[in-house]
C-alpha cells in the first residue's frame, strides 16, 4: 500500500500515539509496573486477595500491603487480620509507628511498595521470610489530605519476617530490618 507523502507524518504520529496509549494502559492493568507474585524470588506490590494467609510469602505480602494502606489513616487495626495477635511484635511495631504519626498530625500515602528477592525458610508451623523492601511515598495532613512533602523512594532495606501458622493460616508474628 502506498501512502501519499502528505499523510505519512500524521499517520506515523497517530501510530506512535496509539502505541504510547497501549503501553500506558498495559502498565496500569498490570498494577503500575509492579511485577506479579510467583513462587520464585520476585517483586510485588499487593498479595492475592483470594487467600493472603495461604503461604508464608502471601502472609508477608498481605501484612506489608495492609500496613502501607493503614498509613493513610494511621489506623493500626488494619493489620490485625495479618498478625498472630495484638501482642505480637509485628502488630506492636506497626501500631507504634502509626500512633506516632497520628500524634504529630501526620499520615502518609504509599506510592511504591516492593518486596523483592523473597526467600522462605520453613520449619513446621514457623517460617522465616527474608526480602528486600522498597518503599516510597509522601506525608500528608490527615485532616485535609494535603501533601506535606514531595514524593520520595527510600533505599532498599533487608527485612526478615517471622511467620507462624495459626489455625491453618500463615500470619506475621514479627519483623525486623537488617
Amino acid at each position: 500500500m502506498t501512502v501519499p507523502e502528505r499523510y505519512r507524518v500524521p499517520i506515523v504520529a497517530l501510530v506512535a500515539l496509539v502505541l504510547v496509549v497501549a503501553v500506558g494502559g498495559a502498565i496500569l492493568l498490570v498494577g503500575g509496573g509492579a511485577p506479579a507474585s510467583s513462587s520464585s524470588p520476585s517483586a510485588s506490590a499487593v498479595p492475592s486477595p483470594i487467600d493472603p494467609g495461604a503461604t508464608p510469602e502471601s502472609a508477608v505480602r498481605a501484612f506489608f500491603a495492609a500496613f502501607a494502606g493503614a498509613r493513610k489513616t494511621d489506623e493500626p487495626t488494619t493489620v490485625l487480620p495479618f498478625v498472630t495477635s495484638t501482642n505480637s511484635s509485628a502488630y506492636l511495631s506497626a501500631a507504634g509507628f502509626l500512633n506516632g504519626e497520628k500524634a504529630v498530625n501526620k499520615a502518609s500515602v504509599t506510592t511504591v511498595l516492593q518486596l523483592t528477592d523473597l526467600q522462605v525458610a520453613q520449619s513446621g508451623t514457623s517460617a522465616s521470610v527474608s526480602f528486600d523492601y522498597i518503599e516510597g511515598g509522601y506525608d500528608i495532613n490527615p485532616t485535609t489530605g494535603q501533601a506535606l512533602e514531595t514524593p520520595m523512594v527510600l533505599p532498599p532495606a533487608k527485612v526478615i519476617a517471622i511467620v507462624k501458622e495459626v489455625d491453618g493460616r500463615w500470619l506475621v508474628d514479627s519483623y525486623q530490618s537488617q
